[in-house]
């Protein structure tokens, strides 16, 4: 075996742990509570010691956050990538295919109490709703990610420093991926064959598209 061989092995062997690590943390915070779950109890599920644990993670939140933090910045990156002149449907499509590629459209092993696959990213912002500590993570992952959203828009479109329909325009778009997230958590309680996460988030998109394709064209007011 090659150098280069041992080193992508080694890689791809820590990078499975780390997502097991994350997909038994949050199968635990789902079953048992955020609070109830210690990182002891992460560590025995995941098999692995405590100092693996914190080769990976500061702390719980940490890994209540981990994929939400990574998701925000990947999508980002999706959405810069997408060409000149593309609508914002367009671009969130794109994207979309990209984080699906990434890996980010769900877990094939956490399941909610249906059955219905659960993905790590959804049970991050709903543990938002009764977790302060959770709370104020997403707060600050979602300013950051809408302050690079209004930038990219403002650049994109042409809009001056300081214009708002850039940020009305990023504040939308998260704002439909919460809308998503929670509308995925109702349809798994009442629907054994729900949509996908990435189907009620390209719907909410879609929802804002009259309004938001004002806003593209410049015509706010108009």
């Amino acid at each position: 075996m090659t150098q280069v061989e041992a080193t992508g092995r080694r890689e791809r062997k820590k990078a499975a742990t780390r997502a097991r690590i994350i997909e038994e943390a949050t199968a635990l915070f789902r079953e048992r509570g955020y609070q109830a779950t210690t990182i002891e109890d992460i560590t025995e599920a995941a098999d692995v010691a405590p100092r693996t644990f914190y080769s990976y993670f500061d702390a719980k939140v940490d890994v209540a956050l981990a994929q939400f933090e990574e998701w925000a910045e990947h999508h980002y990156e999706a959405m810069a990538s997408r060409p000149a002149g593309e609508s914002p449907v367009e671009m969130a499509e794109g994207a979309l295919e990209e984080l699906t590629r990434l890996g980010y459209v769900t877990s094939h092993r956490l399941r909610d109490e249906n059955g219905i696959p659960y993905p790590p990213i959804a049970a991050a912002v709903v543990l938002s709703e009764t977790e302060p500590e959770v709370a104020g993570r997403v707060y600050q992952v979602l300013v950051g990610f809408q302050s690079q959203m209004t930038e990219l828009f403002r650049r994109r479109l042409g809009y001056p420093e300081g214009a708002i329909e850039p940020r009305i325009i990023a504040a939308s778009l998260s704002a439909t991926w919460f809308v998503a997230i929670y509308g995925f958590g109702d349809a798994c309680a009442s629907d054994l064959d729900p949509p996908s996460l990435d189907e009620l988030g390209l719907t909410g998109i879609r929802a804002y598209r009259v309004g938001l394709e004002r806003l593209w064209e410049g015509r706010l007011g108009g």
